[in-house]
């Protein structure tokens, strides 16, 4: 699918089958993605359960279904929301396997972690992980290789199994499936490329390093694509929380659940790195998501731990109601900063095109719009959000950009200008040609049209 713009195109098949059971709209488009986030918050504190333990995961838990990162790409369709949920899914499915003396459930993992090579990109550096996790479980189990060959092999059956279609494909179209990759790769980046000699790029490359190793805490540019940036992925606070949990997961790397965690944000962060600049930068690194907050609640329940030995019973329970205090705090600031701040930032308006959307609901309140006459310089009245909301409202462009610019009225029956910027000014040009008709204008703060809509029967 084209208009994927490379990515895979799984998710949409759950989208199809949410439009099935309602009818095609932004709230229903929406809400296929949300449920797919929502689903990922009770199998990730099944993960962190059997990985860290019951606090460990009720904090995970909370700080994941409140945080600014996932509550994002919930709210907003983007389809990578998708691959949380089958990470989780494949981490719990391959923890279960090994912890299990039977060998069908490495089958079933097998399955679980192909089924997220069609969710996003990005995904394929989970399974690099999970292989990594399994090369360690096999040299500290070396005695017991035959048996672990076989259930290796019955992971990889499964997972051979579910992905083959993506395989055939990529066998069939290699150029088309990797050139999206190419495009982002960021030996394509224009730094990278400017760059004369080893040293300049090693040195681009370091950058690169140290901003995905800093990406829970920082990140100040803005995403154009899908409005992320500004500030890192986590609140501060949680973010030095997950790198502390990261440090330990590391120190315990015998144990699967620890190492499996560590891997997956290292996955993350390498992902990051291997983009252009601000190319998708806290997309691709979502891989790393719902982890980095399962390693944010080892963190708080060692340092209670700690407190405990040194401080006993009194410390304890002070250092609990400090944990629970932070947390909440993260909870408020993260609801505050996504519902009351991001949401009205000038960037997220552009990046979601409220102007557009907002004056095509405009231009179909008319009881008939008739033909519309659509003037913008950043869109074609072919542009797929139009033909997504309005698929059968006749209209033609007459912006410069796309078109042939006029303002005379050339169709029988009703029509409806609809002039975004730069052609707002049109509007009273129009109504000196064609007085009597009905017009909503809608301005920005300073004053500024953001849209005019010009209806005549």
């Amino acid at each position: 699918m084209g208009s994927a713009l490379g990515q895979p195109t799984g998710p949409l098949y759950f989208t199809a089958f949410i439009f099935k059971l309602s009818h095609p709209s932004l709230f229903t488009l929406r809400l296929s993605m949300a449920i797919l986030g929502v689903a990922t918050i009770p199998l990730a504190y099944l993960l962190f359960r059997m990985g860290f333990g019951r606090w460990v995961a009720v904090f995970g838990m909370v700080a994941l279904t409140f945080s600014y990162w996932h509550l994002y790409f919930s709210r907003t369709s983007f389809m990578i929301i998708s691959m949380p949920l089958i990470t989780t899914l494949a981490a719990l499915a391959t923890l279960w396997a090994i912890r299990s003396v039977r060998r069908w459930p490495w089958f079933l993992a097998g399955l679980a972690l192909g089924a997220g090579v069609y969710s996003y990109n990005g995904y394929l550096l989970f399974p690099v992980a999970v292989a990594v996790l399994l090369a360690v479980h096999s040299a500290l189990h070396r005695s017991q290789w035959r048996d672990n060959l076989l259930r290796y092999l019955l992971l990889a059956g499964g997972f051979v199994l579910i992905s083959l279609p993506m395989i055939q494909f990529v066998v069939r179209s290699p150029d088309f499936y990797f050139g999206h990759a190419r495009t982002v790769s960021v030996l394509r980046d224009p730094q990278f490329l400017a760059a004369d000699s080893f040293g300049e790029k090693a040195a681009f490359v370091t950058e690169r390093a140290w901003d995905a190793v800093t990406m829970l805490f920082r990140h100040p540019e803005i995403d154009y694509s899908d409005g992320t940036g500004g500030r890192g992925s986590l609140h501060v606070l949680l973010a030095v929380l997950a790198y502390i949990g990261f440090v330990i997961a590391l120190t315990r790397w015998r144990s699967p659940p620890y190492l499996l965690s560590a891997l997956a944000v290292l996955a993350g962060m390498s992902i990051f790195m291997l983009g252009a600049v601000n190319w998708g930068d806290m997309r691709r690194s979502f891989v790393a998501v719902p982890f980095v907050y399962g390693l944010a609640g080892v963190a708080a329940w060692e340092i209670l731990r700690l407190v405990k030995v040194f401080l006993e019973e009194v410390g304890y329970k002070v250092a609990v109601a400090v944990v629970a205090a932070g947390l909440l705090a993260v909870v408020a600031w993260n609801s505050w900063y996504y519902f009351g701040h991001l949401v009205q930032q000038d960037h997220i308006e552009w990046v979601f095109a409220r102007d557009l959307v907002e004056s095509l609901d405009a231009a179909h309140r008319f009881k008939d719009p008739g033909t519309i006459y659509f003037y913008s310089s950043r869109w074609s009245y072919n542009y797929e959000t139009r033909r997504f909301l309005y698929p059968q409202s006749p209209g033609v462009d007459r912006s410069k950009e796309f078109g042939s610019f006029d303002l005379e009225r050339s169709d029988p029956g009703p029509v409806t200008y609809v002039l975004l910027p730069p052609y707002g000014q049109e509007l009273s040009r129009v109504r000196e040609i064609y007085p009597g008709g009905e017009s909503n204008v809608e301005y920005t703060d300073a004053g500024e049209v953001r849209f005019a809509v010009y209806h005549l029967d």
